[in-house]
């Protein structure tokens, strides 16, 4: 897939050496797009979802947690933008960011017509299709700096927050996304200290998924676990990479949490106690003992990289939940998750 048309634009300039830029009417330097009103419909009449995202890393940060695969599906409705990663069709990585994280979120738009009688347009309850992450991804980190690397450092040291907020003070960059209520293309308009950038990104109908959530809510979850994430990618670390599968047991009674793997190396055993320190919270109904593939489990190092907690859940059936929680300020978290489906001949004891 080619990538889309973007540019910069700085005022007083074009790209082309054509009429200086003024800074106005940014939708207009955006090829095939229509211009639009102040109310987010097109000059064609179509009604468009606009969204304003103050720190584009932020964005940047969860799509790179589930990014183990080339397309995403993109779920758009009233409460927040949900992104869906799939390999297999036995794991799925899930990226959520809600409507109050946005500084902006218009969704649906009122079409000029209607203004006055206060009507809303008809549209969708939710826009769904998919789109290449990776151009997404490089769209999003066109500039560089913080929007490539959202714990990126300022003066002085120290982690940062996720992307949504900084813990010091660093260079912020704002995302505009527009999409017609037909999800037929993505608009970004990118701004950091009057450059602005222009992108219309493909989309495609979304791809057939699984139903993984729904296999997993609808099974009593019998085990879970909360605990740091460092742990858990120490624990991982461990492991021996050339191992085909990975098996999870989690009791009420000794050992309480064990990970071990076959490989070349040999057989790898760790036990963690529930009563340690990087634990916060373990509940257990019953023994259960299950294998997942190594394959499937390694891209939720990406997460476990930029989260500070995380979820471990496992259903009656065995299916594995892992929620990360990414800190955004220091009040306020999302969180990406992972769901794993187990191995069929490796069940509970």
């Amino acid at each position: 897939m080619a990538f889309p048309l973007s540019y910069s634009l700085t005022p007083g300039s074009t790209p082309d050496g054509g009429a200086p830029y003024n800074g106005d009417h940014v939708s207009s330097n955006i090829t095939g797009a229509s211009h639009l009103n102040s109310n987010g419909v097109s000059s064609g009449g179509t009604p468009l979802f606009r969204a304003t995202l103050d720190n584009v890393a932020s964005l940047v940060t969860i799509l790179r947690a589930i990014a183990f695969k080339d397309r995403a599906n993109v779920i758009i409705n009233s409460l927040g933008i949900r992104f869906i990663v799939e390999d297999s069709r036995a794991s799925q990585g899930r990226a959520y960011v809600q409507a109050n994280h946005f500084s902006r979120y218009d969704y649906p738009v009122r079409l000029p017509d209607d203004q006055d009688q206060g009507q809303d347009v008809e549209s969708p309850d939710v826009i769904t299709f998919s789109v290449d992450l990776q151009t997404l991804l490089d769209c999003l980190t066109i500039f560089g700096g913080s929007s490539g690397n959202p714990f990126s450092s300022g003066v002085g040291s120290g982690a940062g927050y996720g992307g949504f907020g900084e813990k010091r003070a660093v260079e912020r960059i704002a995302v505009r996304i527009t999409v017609p209520m037909d999800g037929h293309q993505m608009s970004l308009i990118l701004e950091e200290r009057g450059v602005v950038t222009s992108c219309v990104l493909t989309t495609y109908d979304p791809d057939p998924m699984t139903e993984l959530h729904a296999t997993f809510v609808e099974q009593r979850s019998i085990c879970k676990v909360i605990m740091k994430s460092e742990w858990l990618k120490d624990a991982f670390s461990e492991l021996d990479g050339t191992s085909d599968t990975i098996t999870l047991l989690i009791s009420p009674t000794t050992p309480y949490f064990r990970l071990s793997a076959s490989g070349l190396a040999g057989d790898t055993q760790m036990d963690y106690p529930k009563d340690t320190d990087v634990v916060e919270s373990f509940h257990c109904v019953r023994s259960t003992t299950n294998g997942y593939r190594y394959a499937l489990l390694q891209p939720c190092l990406r997460a476990l990289a930029v989260s500070s907690k995380c979820s471990i859940r496992v259903n009656e059936v065995g299916f594995l939940s892992i929620q990360f929680m990414i800190n955004i300020t220091e009040q306020d978290v999302t969180f990406v998750e992972y769901l794993v489906s187990p191995l069929a001949d490796l069940g509970d004891d």
